[in-house]
């Protein structure tokens, strides 16, 4: 019976030697859990890209849901036609050729892990495909517009039959004034913001704030504009306990508590809704370029588009707002020569007539 068992592995080893078939394999699901745990330890250890959260997103809520009761070697072109069909379902729309292009990497990157431990072999390897829709245009504000959401916005928040409609309205003129003066994402990264996260740094006998943000992409520390201080300082003033030091006392003393809040001291949740209100108040929901809806992301688009068009160049601010050259190309790309026209030609010809 020994002699037999033995026969039997020795030729189950060499057909899958002759097919190209790898002599072991796990699930996938176990096998995705060591990714994430790689990608999380390199993220850690500082040496990680930024994708590698998107890629650990990817995995936790589509890849693995899906595949993780197969095997990482049965991964075949009519599975992945499946995946299709429920990852649309998933979303309730088709997703966008960057959103598959983050999956694929992450499932790349899963069967990478495998092939280098044996468990699939090269041969086994699925041929990934993206058939996205393109996506569109963001959302954002143009000049024109974004001056008069300012205006609009300083009267609208002044507005409310109730205290607390005031209130709330007061935190999201300066909700968005900075965001759109910082590129700091809506969410995560501003509604964890605390006053010891802002520092003043001096370079050229120059001050600048510094502004520590942490969410999507990890921490990253940006530049503010300048106007961003009266913002910060109106804010403040709502609060007694701070309003009796200076703004750069407030700094100094690295205060633990979250910017954001309402002036009772409660964080809130429904600066969306007050965003939806007051773009359908003010008529600047839709812009001309995009037929979408303005949302409170719309100010970080905004604040690219501006940035790009003040002719900063495309790998300061891809650090600057913690996202990679590539997004910023792929969203972005009407910024076109034309818009800089004044940045490249330097003083344009006055006197030329037009024939």
């Amino acid at each position: 019976m020994a002699g037999k068992a033995a026969m039997k592995l020795y030729y189950d080893a060499e057909f899958k030697r002759e097919h190209k078939l790898p002599q072991n394999t796990r699930r996938f699901s176990a096998v995705a859990d060591a990714v994430i745990t790689e990608l999380q330890r390199q993220l850690e250890a500082g040496s990680g890209k930024s994708a590698y959260h998107s890629y650990i997103s990817a995995i936790t809520h589509y890849l693995t849901p899906f595949f993780g009761k197969y095997n990482v070697d049965s991964i075949t072109p009519v599975l992945l036609n499946k995946f299709e069909q429920w990852r649309a379902e998933r979303m309730g729309k088709q997703p966008v050729a960057s959103t598959i292009t983050n999956h694929n990497s992450a499932l790349n990157a899963v069967f990478k892990y495998a092939m280098e431990r044996g468990w699939i072999t090269a041969h086994q390897l699925p041929k990934l495909i993206n058939k996205g829709r393109k996506s569109e245009a963001r959302p954002a504000f143009t000049l024109q517009e974004y001056r008069s959401m300012v205006q609009k916005l300083r009267h609208w928040s002044a507005q409310g039959h109730m205290a607390k409609t005031r209130d709330m309205r007061e935190l999201l003129r300066d909700y968005v004034l900075i965001l759109a003066n910082t590129g700091i994402r809506h969410g995560t990264e501003a509604q964890s913001l605390r006053w010891r996260h802002i520092e003043w740094i001096e370079k050229d006998r120059q001050h600048y704030l510094r502004v520590t943000v942490s969410g999507k992409t990890g921490t990253r520390s940006l530049i503010a504009r300048a106007n961003t201080e009266d913002y910060l300082k109106r804010i403040q003033s709502r609060f007694p306990a701070l309003a009796k030091m200076t703004f750069d006392q407030l700094l100094e003393r690295r205060v633990n508590d979250y910017v954001f809040r309402l002036p009772d001291g409660t964080k809130t949740t429904n600066l969306n809704q007050s965003f939806r209100q007051f773009m359908r108040d003010s008529g600047l929901a839709v812009g001309a370029a995009s037929d979408k809806s303005r949302t409170l992301y719309s100010l970080r688009h905004t604040y690219a588009t501006f940035a790009l068009m003040d002719g900063i160049g495309i790998h300061e601010l891809a650090r600057q707002m913690g996202t990679s050259v590539g997004m910023l190309e792929q969203h972005y790309s009407k910024i076109t020569p034309e818009l800089l026209a004044e940045k490249f030609a330097g003083r344009p010809r006055k006197d030329k007539k037009r024939k």
